[in-house]
């Protein structure tokens, strides 16, 4: 029988996450609370696209230096991981040694737990743990699942619906997050392959639809909507 009370994030620390990087932390605690050195989360789009850890929503932990292009970071949709997702709509855990990861095999570690999430709006996510000693057992990858679950239901609430709501899209957001780093439209075009006159054509939409009138007033805003942090 799942002891509740061992799961890890039913207290205050959940309760008081309010921005991206309170539930960075949550995954990255949930990750090594369970003996993994890594993790990721993000949207699964698509099919074809494989998971891609630059999308807007993701959060991760996993280093560049592992992916072929580190300005893309994606797990392509032919990796077993990938492919495994897809087959299952349950947690699972992974042998890597049996079907090796180009990505995930970069971390050391044969053991790879699988958590497909979803979100009330229909949407597909997913949680990868990586870079660990020992598989885990039913009952463990069950507390893991139920913790993912958890801390993935709060960030929804707190920063995916709000994203919704907001009526930008991921592009317009992940435009946003980069000028609040302080680049200019021609780093970001080149950043997400654009033209700089694409980019200023999201910038104008995302002040248009933010009731604001210069980027100084939409990053404000985006960070009091939390929509950034």
């Amino acid at each position: 029988m799942l002891v509740t009370e061992t799961v890890l994030h039913l207290g205050p620390e959940l309760e008081r996450a309010v921005n991206r990087m309170d539930f960075f932390r949550l995954f990255k605690s949930l990750a090594g609370s369970h003996g993994f050195s890594y993790f990721g989360v993000t949207e699964v789009v698509s099919d074809e696209q494989g998971i891609n850890l630059q999308h807007v929503h993701a959060l991760h932990n996993l280093p560049a230096s592992w992916f072929e292009d580190p300005k893309l970071q994606v797990i392509d949709a032919r990796d077993p991981v990938f492919v495994r997702l897809q087959q299952s709509s349950a947690p699972c855990v992974m042998d890597l040694g049996q079907t090796p990861s180009e990505v995930l095999g970069c971390s050391g570690s044969d053991t790879v737990v699988i958590v497909p999430l979803h979100a009330a709006t229909g949407k597909r996510y997913c949680l990868i743990l990586v870079g660990g000693d020992a598989k885990p057992d039913h009952q463990a990858l069950a507390l893991i699942a139920l913790d993912a679950a958890l801390i993935f239901q709060r960030y929804f609430e707190v920063i995916l619906s709000l994203d919704s709501i907001s009526g930008l899209s991921d592009r317009e957001i992940q435009i946003v997050r980069w000028t609040s780093e302080g680049k200019t439209s021609a780093e970001i075009a080149i950043i997400l392959g654009l033209s700089e006159h694409t980019v200023n054509s999201y910038i104008a939409a995302v002040l248009r639809k933010l009731h604001v009138v210069n980027r100084a007033q939409m990053v404000a805003s985006a960070i009091r909507s939390g929509l950034i942090t």
